[in-house]
């Protein structure tokens, strides 16, 4: 069994109290304090709220791949392929196919690309973003 939780970096959080912050001083100079410290948290607390919708978790069990929503039993994978920085952006450029379904975080630099054979299914493969293709990788057992 394998879980990955993909955050966003701790940076982001920090980013997201600081434009919290810049939008108080923004509004709170010509309309006061209050009204400052209102619009500041409200601004805080949309791009929080937005870091966190953001947050997927990565499932490998005996039987499935769960990622952001998509299931895929192991029966369909037939292959897995990580994905360095440089592999990541040339196959989310020219390699690209439309079809394919795609999670990805700008975050995060590295992916594995999960080649699917389903009769039911038009989706060729699904692209994940991952901070560890590698043992995504081995967990799928290519």
């Amino acid at each position: 069994m394998y879980l990955e939780k993909v955050y966003p970096p701790p940076i982001s959080w920090f980013l997201a109290i600081i434009f919290g912050a810049a939008i108080g001083v923004v509004f709170g100079a010509p309309f006061g304090y209050i009204a400052g410290f209102i619009a500041g948290g409200m601004a805080a607390g949309v791009v929080v709220f937005a870091l966190w919708r953001s947050i997927y978790e990565i499932v490998i069990n005996t039987e499935t791949l769960m990622a952001e929503g998509n299931t895929i039993q192991r029966k369909h994978i037939t292959g897995c392929q990580a994905l360095d920085r440089v592999a990541t952006r040339r196959a989310l450029g020219p390699e690209a196919d439309p079809a394919a379904s795609v999670i990805m975080r700008g975050w995060v630099h590295s992916a594995v690309k999960v080649t699917i054979k389903d009769p039911e299914s038009s989706v060729p493969y699904l692209f994940i973003s991952s901070r560890q293709p590698e043992k995504i990788r081995q967990a799928l057992n290519y």
